[in-house]
């Protein structure tokens, strides 16, 4: 797995811009040659965008294209929100020749206005004429906040011939399960059953995606998208054999790097915390505490500030109601152990352990086997900047 955007076979792509922010790259087009098979998921925040209203729609038709902005969210627009962006796809179809319900939607940006329609509407056929299979731009084309684009790739050799796994995603802030604020476009070349590729996508989103945080808010546009024209030409998987245990490893490590920057390059973040409770009684209170913990503002300025104060993180675990002993856990930070049988244990290893920009947070309930994991940011004055400019 390598930190690349290219291409599988017959796809193309492009990112142009198309003056929803000026001077930037804010438009954003992914296409393919053939017919795709499509998965997607959603938000699920009562308020979804317009993209995600018409996309449910579509979905589960033979896909070719899928057109995406930044700078502009069109969530909480209305009718006139889904009506802007159908007729923009009426463009891209009648460009790119193919049927209007093969095109997806996708937008990330400020929440409540309108698209810029006429400008976007004169700008499709730009983005469908720069469209290319050696694009470098459309990772840009979704970044808001974003420090750096996000990408992997990685190819898989299935027989004799050659497949492509390759995912763009974007994310810095309105970080929280489940998803995140976040696009994702996985593409592929496999010839792979559909209902495998939604069960190898949904299995990767779930350790990834899912268990990412920054700030707790969830956003109305969270999208993934899978997409897999078949153009590898390999033996289609349509069990799960090697080649599907190849093809899900390539998905889920794919979906885990772009879920680490996500958090990494959380508005303002300086430190990735990966949260994980083990030898828990029930899964569901893995999960509680995990995300209490990863929640907690105190707990995020105290890794910033890299003077961890222990009972602010038995504090978030006792707010849970989660049935547990907290005189009887364990807690290693970083390999260290900082909390054993009702006492802390302090010294300068644990010292320059927070002071790295990665940082693994073990707690060891000691009551059974389940476990649950979350990444977490810290919390910054650069956080509290971004969003309080961001209009």
């Amino acid at each position: 797995m390598e930190k690349k955007y290219v291409l599988p076979k017959g796809f193309k792509s492009a990112g142009i811009q198309g003056q929803i922010k000026p001077g930037k790259i804010d438009t954003g087009l992914i296409f393919s040659e053939t017919p795709c098979d499509c998965t997607a998921f959603f938000t699920k925040n009562k308020l979804k965008s317009a993209h995600i209203l018409l996309d449910q729609k579509r979905v589960n038709n033979k896909i070719r294209a899928v057109y995406a902005n930044s700078g502009n969210a069109n969530a909480f627009t209305g009718q006139q929100g889904v009506d802007n962006i159908i007729e923009i796809g009426k463009v891209v179809a009648k460009t790119l020749n193919v049927p209007e319900n093969s095109v997806l939607f996708a937008a990330t940006g400020i929440i409540g206005k309108q698209l810029p329609l006429d400008i976007m509407v004169k700008n499709a056929p730009v983005v469908c004429n720069a469209l290319s299979a050696k694009d470098d731009n459309y990772p840009k084309a979704i970044m808001t906040t974003d420090k750096f684009r996000k990408v992997r790739s990685s190819v898989l050799k299935m027989g004799n011939k050659t497949v492509t796994v390759s995912a763009v995603g974007k994310g810095a802030g309105m970080i929280s399960p489940d998803m995140a604020t976040l696009l994702v476009f996985l593409m592929t070349d496999a010839v792979i059953d559909k209902k495998l590729l939604r069960e190898a996508a949904k299995e990767a989103l779930e350790y990834s995606f899912n268990r990412i945080t920054v700030d707790g808010d969830m956003s109305p546009n969270d999208t993934v998208m899978c997409l897999a024209n078949g153009q590898a030409g390999n033996k289609k998987i349509s069990l799960k054999g090697k080649d599907y245990t190849a093809f899900k490893k390539a998905v889920s490590d794919a979906f885990y790097g772009i879920a680490e920057d996500m958090v990494s390059d959380g508005e303002g973040a300086t430190k990735v915390v990966k949260v994980e409770i083990i030898n828990s009684k029930t899964k569901a209170a893995a999960k509680k505490a995990a995300l209490r913990i990863a929640n907690s503002q105190l707990v995020k300025c105290a890794f910033f500030g890299e003077s961890l104060n222990m009972g602010r993180i038995l504090s978030a675990i006792g707010q849970t109601g989660v049935n547990v002993d907290l005189n009887s856990i364990s807690i290693d930070i970083g390999g260290y152990r900082a909390v054993e049988k009702g006492k802390l244990i302090t010294g300068d290893a644990l010292k320059k352990v927070l002071k790295q920009d990665k940082i693994h947070l073990l707690i060891d309930f000691k009551q059974g086997k389940e476990k649950h994991y979350i990444l977490a940011s810290d919390l910054t004055y650069d956080y509290v900047r971004e969003n309080a400019d961001y209009s």
